[in-house]
């Protein structure tokens, strides 16, 4: 959300317009959706709907055989590979938008690794990240796109060189069976 702002008020500096502030929470396939509504879709559809499943069940289980950085791009090529179909019917299929695609949602997977592991495993907090993203981008015009998968990218290599790849957190990785791991050593959950 506070990308989304700064989007939008760096837009209406260029622009003049507050344009990109009205799109947010649009679904294209619901057109007559207010804003909340179409946020609260966004939630449910594609945060609900793939976070339980990729941080919920897949993360966890990832995190307990390889670091936060290697199951974060384990888990960013199937999530890329789950949203393939997308391609031939919502985007201009070329290597470099099939590319571009791959990279965003891998960055876009290493950030939820970071808030999944910095808010203690916290699937809530992913969910709320992934539907309020997908909120901001799928009804924005490709400058607004473009800003804030850009920021998400920026944001990802901070988070690598800020925390390293082992947890991508300044706290422990949340792994399946409900210890965490702790830079070199297991513990209990405190």
């Amino acid at each position: 959300m506070i990308v989304l702002g700064v989007v939008v008020l760096v837009l209406r500096l260029v622009s003049g317009t507050w344009q990109a502030a009205g799109v947010f929470g649009k679904v294209a396939e619901l057109p007559s959706l207010g804003w909340l509504s179409g946020w609260l879709a966004w939630i449910l559809i594609s945060g609900l709907g793939e976070e339980t499943g990729w941080r919920g069940f897949a993360l966890p289980r990832l995190q307990a055989r390889y670091s936060a950085r290697d199951a974060s791009l384990i888990l960013g090529l199937l999530w890329a590979g789950w949203h393939a179909p997308a391609f031939f019917y919502n985007y201009e299929l070329s290597l470099f938008s099939v590319l571009a695609f791959v990279v965003s949602i891998v960055a876009g997977a290493m950030v939820l690794t970071w808030l999944y592991n910095s808010t203690g495993g916290s699937v809530f907090a992913t969910i709320l990240w992934h539907g309020s993203y997908n909120a901001v981008v799928a009804g924005s015009e490709g400058t607004v796109a473009a800003a804030v998968t850009a920021a998400v990218i920026l944001a990802f290599i901070l988070i690598v060189r800020r925390y390293g790849p082992e947890t991508l957190s300044c706290h422990p990785k949340h792994v399946l069976d409900g210890r965490v791991f702790r830079g070199g050593e297991r513990g209990s959950r405190p």
